[in-house]
């Protein structure tokens, strides 16, 4: 089921799943190749493309950010690094982000493919409302092309080829009081793409003291980081690797971009953010380069900066590589805390890792057991035994929600979204 109003009817839909692609991009040791390479392999001929139209244009078709006209009716979006040129007709490597009439639409807005409630700790986020629950929510399509992709079902699929629920912002934020949920998080693909709904669902929760989180890739320009960002409360950013090469084989990405995300949240905003490196066998998990990796946050970000490694397991198309083994993952914490970084995790998995210890006295200072938090002893935001303040967002002091709030917010949704299975 797809969006129906202004969906996306893409015959071309990129077929992620043909194995002579996947080989054909894998061998691709240039970034600068994959582009010819997933032309050649993915895209149709060029008088299929002619063929796509806009299903349905209405008022529900919203117009985008982040992009200009060109000639011959095509048009240049540069919200990702990828600044994909789309004809008419035709959406972007996103799949999201279609141009009709010359003009760009973002097919995501107002239509959730995801909704869920989830724990902080999920996203993951270890020193942002600890112990609270978040309401998280994602649409279609993804600016990555990662071969591991775990949310692959909606990240890898056209707009019209998920089953999508219209729901406004400040819906979302109504619908996250009515869980009892502090905060909302764009996460499961990529919310950088669908930036245009994130901003106003923003607004709509400042005014209700909700606050915002974004799981992201970090694969966003500069002309458009400050846009979303400067909303934001909270982030998570997923450092797929460390290495260039990684990044265009396996991402059709590139490194660079996401290492200047990192450096802009840490100089140029108030945004709470930690770091997550899934940690692939034989891909990412050489000890040089997670050593590199902790001595690169630890120069440009400090060695306050939560560091996240966690377990791979096998999906979509990189099902020849084995679970993470724990002790890879103890390693790769060992080798980060040696390099001077205070507070790195491990995750998806059971361990001692997960618990946030004072780095001065080494008391416990939060318990955890996966994503639940068991014990809490963190005094207004320091350490109970040497007074240490340890860094984060400890508490929601905008915190406007109340059982009453709660209430009211009932009555506004009526009857509404009550199929939803949150």
């Amino acid at each position: 089921m797809g969006l129906g109003q202004g969906g996306l009817e893409l015959d071309f839909f990129v077929d992620w799943k043909t194995e002579t692609a996947r080989r054909a991009l894998s061998t691709c040791t240039e970034p600068r190749n994959i582009s010819r390479v997933r032309k050649r392999i993915i895209e149709p001929e060029k008088d299929h493309m002619q063929g796509l139209k806009i299903l349905g244009k209405t008022s529900e078709l919203h117009e985008a950010r982040w992009w200009e006209p060109e000639a011959n009716g095509k048009v240049h979006c540069y919200l990702c690094p990828r600044h994909c040129h789309i004809g008419e007709g035709q959406a972007g490597f996103c799949f999201i982000r279609a141009n009709e009439g010359g003009k760009l639409y973002s097919l995501g807005y107002a239509h959730p493919a995801a909704m869920q409630i989830d724990p902080i700790e999920k996203k993951p986020l270890n020193h942002f409302l600890p112990g609270t629950r978040v309401f998280s929510m994602g649409t279609a399509g993804c600016n990555m092309g990662c071969f591991f992709c775990q949310n692959w079902d909606i990240s890898k699929s056209r707009a019209d080829q998920v089953r999508a629920s219209h729901v406004p912002p400040e819906d979302v934020v109504k619908l996250a009081i009515r869980n009892g949920c502090p905060s909302i998080a764009f996460t499961y693909n990529e919310p950088t793409i669908w930036g245009e709904y994130v901003i106003d669902i923003c607004h709509a929760a400042r005014e209700r003291g909700i606050r915002t989180v974004m799981v992201s890739n970090g694969y966003i320009t500069h002309e458009a980081f400050h846009d979303i960002y400067d909303h934001i409360d909270a982030a998570n950013i997923d450092l797929k690797a460390f290495t260039e090469n990684f990044y265009g084989r396996i991402t059709l990405t590139h490194l660079a971009p996401v290492l200047e995300t990192l450096k802009r949240l840490k100089n140029e905003t108030n945004v709470w953010f930690e770091i997550t490196n899934l940690v692939i066998p034989t891909l990412n998990d050489a000890p040089s380069e997670t050593r590199a990796l902790a001595e690169w946050i630890l120069e440009n970000l400090g060695p306050d900066i939560p560091l996240h490694f966690t377990a791979f397991h096998p999906d979509f198309k990189l099902r020849d590589k084995p679970r993470t083994p724990p002790e890879t993952l103890h390693a790769a914490r060992r080798a980060a805390i040696e390099a001077g970084l205070h507070y790195v995790y491990v995750g998806n998995i059971y361990s001692d890792g997960a618990h946030t210890r004072c780095p001065s006295c080494g008391s416990m200072l939060i318990r955890r057991s996966w994503h639940d938090v068991q014990e809490m002893h963190l005094k207004n935001g320091c350490c109970p035994k040497c007074g240490l303040a340890i860094p984060g967002r400890w508490a929601n002091a905008n915190d406007k929600t109340s059982a009453r709030m709660a209430r009211h917010t009932e009555v506004e949704l009526g009857a509404r979204y009550d199929d939803l299975n949150l």
